[in-house]
C-alpha cells in the first residue's frame, strides 16, 4: 500500500485549492480525482461572484485556470476511483480502482450527487434521453435541439442559460415558485425560455427520436415534448466512500473543516448544502489544508478508532 503525506480526494474547487496550499507548505500532497477536474463548475454557464472578475467568467475558464496554476506547480493529479476510506491503526486507509494508499490526513472534497428521481420512466433513460449532469449531456449538435430543464433552483436555470447559449430551445418545469436568484430568472424570462411553474413531472416516456414528460398542474393534465431532459433538482452530500464507522463519526462534526475524527477534513459543497458557492470551496479547501498542516505538525496523533 503506497504511502502519501496526506491525501485529497477530490479535484473541484475545494480540492485543488487543498492541493495548491498544502504544496506550498511543503506538504505533497496525493491528489485522487475519478473524473475531470472542476466538479460542477464544469456546469457552471458564468461565475459572476468569484473575486478577481469584475465580468465574470465561464466555468470551464476559471477550472482550467485553476488546473493550470496545479500544473504549473508540479502538483499531480491521479485519475482514480475511490471505493472506500476508513481508518486503522491511527491512519486512513484509501481503497481505490487502481490501487491502496495510506495517508495520516485526509481532506474529502468529494462534491454532491444528484438527489434520487421520483419521476416515473427517468431511471431508465438516464444517459441517453434523461441527465443530471449538464457535463453529460450531448452538447455537440445542440442547435436546433429542444430540452426540458426539471428544476427551479439557481443550478436548473445556469444550465438552461447555458444550453440556450449553444442553440438550444429550452423549457424550464419547476414545481413550485422557482428559488433561483432574481437575475437567473430575469435573463431566462428575457432570453425567451419558456418557465412552467407550479408543474409536478410524473411520467417519462421515449417517444421516436426523443422524449415525454407528462406533468400534472393542478388539476390539468400538461405535457411536454424534447429531444433531451435535465433533471436539476436537488443534490446530496457525496459521502459513500467513507466507511460506516466515519460516516457515524462526522455526523457529529465539529466546526466544519474539521471533523470529530482526527485527520479527517471535509471541504467545499460535500459539507455545504444549499451554499454550494466557488469561493467559499476555495476557502474551504484552503483553510482545511492549513488545518492539516497544523495537525501533521503536531504529529497527527489521532486518537480515534
Amino acid at each position: 500500500m503506497d504511502q502519501a503525506e496526506v491525501a485529497v480526494i477530490g479535484a473541484g474547487p475545494a480540492g485543488m485549492a487543498a492541493a495548491i496550499y498544502l504544496h506550498r507548505a511543503g506538504v505533497a500532497p496525493l491528489v485522487l480525482e475519478r473524473a475531470e477536474r472542476g466538479g460542477l463548475l464544469r456546469n457552471t454557464n458564468l461565475v459572476e461572484n468569484y473575486p478577481g472578475f469584475p465580468g465574470g467568467i465561464k466555468g470551464p475558464e476559471l477550472v482550467e485556470r485553476i488546473s493550470r496554476q496545479l500544473d504549473l506547480l508540479g502538483v499531480r493529479v491521479t485519475r482514480a476511483s475511490v471505493q472506500r476510506v476508513s481508518k486503522v491503526r491511527g491512519a486512513f486507509r484509501i481503497e481505490s480502482d487502481i490501487g491502496g494508499y495510506s495517508a495520516p490526513a485526509v481532506v474529502v472534497a468529494t462534491g454532491t450527487r444528484p438527489a434520487d428521481i421520483d419521476i416515473r420512466g427517468c431511471k431508465d433513460l438516464i444517459g441517453s434521453r434523461v441527465f443530471r449532469e449538464l457535463v453529460d449531456m450531448p452538447l455537440v449538435g445542440l442547435p436546433g435541439k429542444r430540452a426540458i430543464v426539471v428544476g427551479g433552483g439557481d443550478a436548473a436555470f445556469d444550465y438552461a442559460l447555458n444550453m440556450q447559449g449553444k442553440g438550444c430551445e429550452v423549457s424550464i418545469v419547476s414545481r413550485s415558485e422557482p428559488k433561483c436568484l432574481s437575475l437567473l430568472r430575469a435573463r431566462a424570462e428575457a432570453g425567451g425560455i419558456d418557465i412552467a411553474v407550479g408543474v409536478v413531472p410524473e411520467l417519462v416516456k421515449e417517444t421516436p427520436g426523443g422524449v415525454s414528460l407528462e406533468c400534472r398542474q393542478g388539476k390539468k393534465r400538461l405535457e411536454f415534448s424534447a429531444d433531451f431532459i435535465l433533471v436539476a433538482c436537488g443534490r446530496e452530500p457525496n459521502i459513500d466512500i467513507l466507511s460506516p464507522a466515519l460516516r457515524k463519526r462526522i455526523g457529529r462534526t465539529a466546526e466544519a473543516p474539521k471533523t470529530k475524527v482526527p485527520g479527517l477534513f471535509l471541504a467545499g459543497d460535500v459539507i455545504h448544502g444549499r451554499h454550494r458557492q466557488t469561493a467559499i470551496a476555495v476557502g474551504d479547501g484552503t483553510r482545511a489544508a492549513m488545518l492539516v498542516e497544523e495537525y501533521l505538525r503536531k504529529g497527527g496523533a489521532g486518537t480515534w478508532k
